[in-house]
């Protein structure tokens, strides 16, 4: 029996999980889902065997169903993803697609991937099918926040919020892959609670070089012994990760000074924390943070990267 016939396959939503399969089972799963949760959350990997089951309520692996599914081929499945903005096109693809009766399965099913991606006027055309969806199909959306979707789909779709697991829960997994306890414990908290991030990580050999090179930067910066504008140029390259090690650093170093019995998520480099923290104040850590989400912001808004960490770096440079 394949694991995903079992709740517990999802861990820290068995309860999500447990509920669509039963509507599956018992005919009264709703034609119009709405799964969100950030990337790595699990919510692309939920539409696969939910499209699976409904295709093979045994998942036998064996049948013409999951055979055709597991080859890309099946005739009844559509999956539209994108690296940008969802278009109208695509849209009216998806449209087309569910009027038309299934062909060799009981639902036709669509996965829209990233639907917050969708432009207003591709949103728009989605929503008679989906307040009258045909009865032998069901479309499932994915998102990472509900409150990020035109919200005429949301009022139209069931929404599942796949929830974030605890850093222990992330440690003992990690543990169990035979990372070492202070990586599994960097990584558990560094992922805030999505354990395919942490994982993701794991396959990422450089990754560890990168934070620490990270780390030494953030040290030297604030200690005023390193040219800001050339952290910048390195931090670049890699614009969400290096602001996501620093948002980490920075927030390590708040908390520490807030709180002496706080448990830092860089704990393996609590030398470089404490020196850190002796030249970044409680208010300069606090007001670092906050204009790391102005960053973010202006990221997000394809502001220049170039300026959008020059200024950053040179804010931290600051006394």
């Amino acid at each position: 029996m394949s694991k995903f016939n079992n709740p517990k396959g999802f861990l820290g939503n068995e309860r999500i999980v447990g509920a669509l399969f039963h509507g599956i089972n018992t005919g009264r799963l709703a034609n119009t889902l709405l799964l969100t949760g950030p990337a790595g959350s699990g919510k692309k990997t939920l539409a696969a065997h939910l499209t699976q089951k409904l295709f093979c309520p045994d998942l036998c692996q064996r049948c013409a169903n999951c055979t055709m599914l597991a080859r890309g081929i099946h005739p009844d499945y559509l999956l539209i993803t994108s690296d940008g903005m969802v278009k109208l096109d695509q849209a009216r693809q998806l449209k087309e697609f569910l009027s038309a009766s299934p062909n060799t399965a009981t639902y036709k099913v669509a996965v829209l991937e990233d639907c917050q991606n969708l432009t207003v006027e591709a949103g728009n055309s989605l929503l008679k099918i989906l307040e009258d969806p045909p009865p032998a199909s069901v479309c499932i959306l994915t998102a990472d926040s509900a409150d990020n979707v035109l919200l005429t789909l949301v009022s139209r779709s069931q929404v599942y919020a796949l929830a974030p697991l605890s850093k222990e829960v992330i440690s003992c997994v990690l543990e169990e892959h035979k990372v070492p306890e202070h990586r599994a414990w960097f990584l558990a908290g560094f992922s805030q609670g999505v354990l395919g991030s942490a994982l993701k990580l794991l396959e990422d050999k450089d990754f560890w070089l990168r934070r620490q090179q990270m780390a030494t930067e953030i040290q030297e910066i604030l200690a005023q012994r390193r040219d800001p504008l050339l952290s910048s140029d390195n931090w670049q390259a890699q614009p969400k990760e290096a602001l996501d090690l620093l948002e980490s650093w920075l927030r390590d170093m708040l908390m520490s000074q807030i709180n002496p019995a706080y448990i830092p998520v860089n704990k393996d480099l609590q030398s470089n924390l404490d020196e850190s923290m002796v030249h970044c104040p409680e208010d300069k850590s606090l007001a670092l943070l906050d204009y790391c989400a102005l960053v973010r912001e202006r990221l997000q808004a394809r502001c220049n990267p170039r300026l959008v960490f020059d200024c950053l770096a040179l804010k931290m440079w600051e006394v």
